[in-house]
């Protein structure tokens, strides 16, 4: 491979066909020689025959290296696509400079060795003709040989370019879903301070461990369900601390399906701390959140109380959203269904 600017490329010289030359040469020595007539065989003897083919595969063998190496120092493989005539004008010149010269000179040498005019009037230039024929073919084959390698090159190329892409994409959103988490729980926690709660020493503690499953989770595209509901609950656990049973949560999935599907890491506690946040909590009235599985989605769904004001940075949902197109092929969805709020989130299977 040979590296460019724009990346790694096929380099010609990757190619290895000595053998492939060295057996097909005799073949077409033998097709040019019969094909002209350039051999009257009633001339020779049996052995003087076999030198003669020997000779004529060396001939193709020649002819073909040093096509073969004028050709490789060629511009661009792209040049068939964007210059198609500039090609072709390379390549008649090849033929001319080397191809014909070459092979005059050495179809002349073994006539005038052996005296043998051939069995046809113009096998000489019929025999120059199909040199060049075979030139052409195997230039050809070469060609499509190149773009065949430069396309698949650049296909992996792109496709490296993307999932680099996508992984720096994907990691900036997880940054931005540790910014939201921290910042929703420090609101909580600032509330419990300014209330003087004894129980804002635990709950700093529950944050804590709660933290460690975002910082394990860094870097990783897809969890299990079954990581995300168990957050899930510790969420739960740090709203209880706050809230004293204004938050009612009904996990609707079985332990079997949480252990077959996956999806981005935090998602739910995104979710659970969105409906937090957006809606009005009272212990008299606790807002309902369920989650559960249709298939291959989760819907996480939850009460619709919008309180008066309701500050917010505006990166949960579109965070979200866009994490699970990279991560899934699917973006989150949402939408508003009566009282309820309802988000659906695509799942992938685990492979087998």
């Amino acid at each position: 491979m040979e590296h460019t600017a724009e990346g790694t490329r096929f380099d010609p010289k990757d190619i290895r066909d000595f053998w492939p030359r060295l057996i097909v040469s005799p073949v077409m020595g033998a097709v040019v020689v019969n094909l002209s007539g350039f051999i009257d065989h009633r001339r020779h003897t049996a052995g003087a025959i076999v030198a003669s083919y020997a000779w004529f595969a060396l001939v193709a063998f020649i002819i073909w290296e040093g096509n073969r190496r004028l050709y490789f120092r060629l511009q661009r493989r792209e040049d068939w696509l964007l210059q198609p005539w500039r090609r072709l004008r390379l390549l008649l010149t090849v033929i001319v400079v080397y191809t014909i010269p070459v092979a005059t000179g050495l179809l002349y040498l073994w006539r005038a060795v052996t005296g043998d005019s051939g069995t046809r009037p113009f096998a000489f230039p019929v025999a120059l003709f199909a040199v060049v024929a075979f030139v052409v073919a195997v230039a050809h084959v070469y060609e499509t040989v190149f773009l065949l390698r430069d396309w698949e090159s650049d296909r992996l190329r792109s496709a490296r370019t993307e999932q680099a892409r996508l992984q720096t994409e994907l990691e900036s959103l997880g940054r931005e879903v540790d910014a939201h988490f921290l910042f929703n729980n420090l609101n909580a926690l600032a509330h419990l301070v300014e209330q003087r709660s004894d129980d804002a020493g635990r709950f700093i503690r529950t944050v804590s461990a709660t933290y460690r499953y975002v910082l394990e989770c860094r870097g990783r595209m897809l969890v299990p369900l079954s990581d995300e509901i168990e957050a899930l609950v510790r969420h739960k656990a740090l709203a209880d601390l706050r809230y004293a049973g204004g938050v009612a949560l009904e996990i609707d999935i079985t332990a079997d399906e949480a252990s077959r599907v996956s999806l981005p890491p935090v998602s739910l506690s995104e979710l659970f701390h969105n409906a937090l946040k957006h809606n009005t909590i009272s212990a008299t009235e606790p807002l309902r959140i369920r989650a559960r599985v249709d298939d291959l989605t989760l819907v996480f769904e939850n009460d619709l109380r919008p309180p008066i004001a309701s500050p917010s940075t505006g990166l949960g949902l579109p965070n979200l959203r866009d994490r699970f197109r990279i991560a899934t092929g699917r973006p989150a969805t949402w939408v508003v269904e009566g009282s309820r709020f309802v988000v659906r989130l695509p799942l992938v299977p685990h492979s087998i």
